[in-house]
């Protein structure tokens, strides 16, 4: 079992890593039935694509071991940043494609943080070359429901998920309900996603009342920018060392999420901003330092 470095021992590792799995579950199972079961009862699918949603997990799963003994690693954290970023990916994405291309970027990834000291967070990178490379093909988040508009997109219906979005990451109420079990463990960074959350919701509201503009709301509503704030920015290795460089973190890139959901891109706003200021991490620690040896 690796050790993280702010847990004492491997079984605080262990844990934490436990309360990830047991807070994805959710998300799995309304992705089974938004993406399979739902879309099967509306006869809009095949018996053989129900399990579809499931494939994408698993063979995430599968490739991230075959990574792990490529490089000798230890495959636990490795499989649950895999399943992780396999609920980020859309329904419409080509299964055949879908593990050779992670299966590349993984071992890239792997090289990189072999050669390179510089710290940056491994998740956020890996969706960025995913979503880069499968773009080659005409990409998008609507599955067949949603193209025939079979929802009804009012504010309760994205709420609960029921519209476009990564595999798992629709649902904001199921996204909450994976935050508070989360919550429960005490090394689970959670001033980072409040502070993300709040650095990204305080901008939208003041925008929408400026501007009297009420059709941006569903960027609130939309769970697609938490499930990164809750999963994939309190990152078990490349976050900040202080509770004040924390929450400094987490407000940089709620805000800088901001900005890009508003002006360019919605649904890889987070995973952009995510990486870009964990280029900083460093410097944040060191000034967090700093002040606590003048204290």
């Amino acid at each position: 079992m690796s050790k993280i470095p702010y847990l004492h021992y491997s079984k605080d590792t262990n844990n934490l890593i436990k309360s990830f799995y047991l807070a994805l579950i959710p998300l799995i199972i309304f992705n089974f039935y938004k993406n399979g079961l739902y879309l099967y009862n509306n006869n809009l699918i095949n018996i053989f694509h129900i399990f579809i949603p499931l494939y994408f997990p698993l063979i995430s799963i599968l490739t991230a071991y075959i990574v792990s003994k490529i490089f000798k690693e230890e495959a636990d954290i490795n499989i649950l940043n895999a399943l992780i970023i396999s609920l980020t990916v859309s329904i419409n994405t080509n299964y055949l494609v879908y593990p050779i291309v992670l299966f590349a970027i993984f071992s890239i990834i792997k090289y990189l943080k072999l050669k390179i000291p510089q710290v940056f967070n491994e998740l956020a990178l890996t969706r960025l070359f995913l979503i880069l490379s499968l773009l080659i093909n005409a990409y998008s988040y609507l599955n067949i429901a949603e193209k025939l508009n079979k929802f009804n997109y009012n504010s309760l219906d994205i709420f609960l998920g029921y519209h476009s979005g990564g595999l798992g990451t629709t649902s904001l109420f199921l996204i909450i309900i994976s935050f508070i079990i989360l919550s429960f463990n005490k090394f689970y960074k959670k001033n980072i996603v409040i502070s993300s959350t709040l650095g990204y919701i305080i901008p939208i509201i003041l925008t929408i009342f400026i501007s009297n503009n009420s059709s941006i709301l569903p960027y609130i509503l939309n769970g697609h920018t938490y499930y990164s704030f809750v999963f994939l920015l309190p990152t078990l290795y490349s976050t900040p060392n202080t509770s004040k460089s924390m929450i400094i973190y987490g407000l940089f890139v709620g805000f800088l999420t901001s900005l890009i959901v508003l002006f360019f891109n919605y649904y890889e706003a987070s995973y952009i901003s995510i990486f870009i200021i964990s280029l900083f991490i460093p410097l944040l620690n060191k000034l967090a330092n700093k002040k606590y040896l003048q204290n």
